[in-house]
């Protein structure tokens, strides 16, 4: 739950300026062996186009990036389905397409935001402020990346949803190839541990080179009766 002080805040007449940070993590997705660090954004729109840092979702300090960044449809409706919010993504440096790329539209991935005020960061463009405080915000709520809706050279644009929102949900929560094995070659879901077949050491990740490796207990991580579209 939310402390007092972002409490009684938010029933001023006349509040603070309120900011929205967002932490995108792979760490419990399916592609979870290959991603490294979070993405930490903030809208330069809401920090006045400056770095910030605050605490994250598991309370460690952190430095948020200002990124055109927006979400959206958060709210409940009275339908009696969870609401599927927008998150918009600016692409103009291209870095997301190779994020889409590498890590398979982000399927899987989540999002925290944690809304605050400003005067409660530790500080802003590298400046700290008295005022700052690490419990000072609303309680952070995760979504979970469930398909991207929209890509061009100025933004990309995913579908979030609810982890209890499992209407519909499909399995396996990733791009279906045929002949193409998205596992890291002798990575903890490849676990080849073999000799090298091939100068230099090297996956094809096709059906044939997994069976090169493995004979017939293959660890081959594509859906051979899938058709790839």
């Amino acid at each position: 739950m939310p402390n007092q002080q972002i409490i009684k805040e938010s029933r001023k007449l006349t509040q603070d300026s309120p900011i929205i940070l967002f932490q995108i993590s792979g760490n419990d997705s399916s592609m979870a062996s290959q991603w490294s660090n979070d993405l930490f954004l903030v809208s330069p729109e809401q920090s006045g186009g400056h770095t910030v840092r605050y605490d994250d979702r598991d309370g460690n300090l952190q430095t948020y990036q200002p990124i055109p960044i927006s979400a959206g449809g958060f709210e409940l409706s009275g339908s009696n389905s969870l609401p599927q919010p927008q998150l918009r993504i600016s692409n103009i440096d291209g870095q997301m397409t190779l994020y889409n790329f590498d890590f398979e539209d982000l399927i899987g991935f989540s999002v925290t935001r944690i809304r605050t005020y400003t005067k409660y960061l530790k500080s802003i463009d590298g400046v700290d402020q008295a005022s700052y405080d690490p419990n000072a915000h609303f309680t952070p709520d995760t979504w979970w990346f469930n398909r991207k809706t929209e890509e061009s050279k100025l933004g990309v644009t995913y579908e979030l949803t609810s982890v209890f929102d499992l209407e519909g949900l499909d399995l396996p929560k990733r791009r279906m190839y045929s002949n193409f094995c998205p596992f890291e070659y002798r990575g903890p879901e490849c676990n080849f541990t073999g000799s090298a077949v091939s100068s230099p050491d090297e996956c094809p990740k096709t059906l044939e080179a997994c069976r090169a490796r493995f004979g017939t207990n293959l660890r081959f991580g594509g859906f051979p009766a899938a058709t790839d579209r």
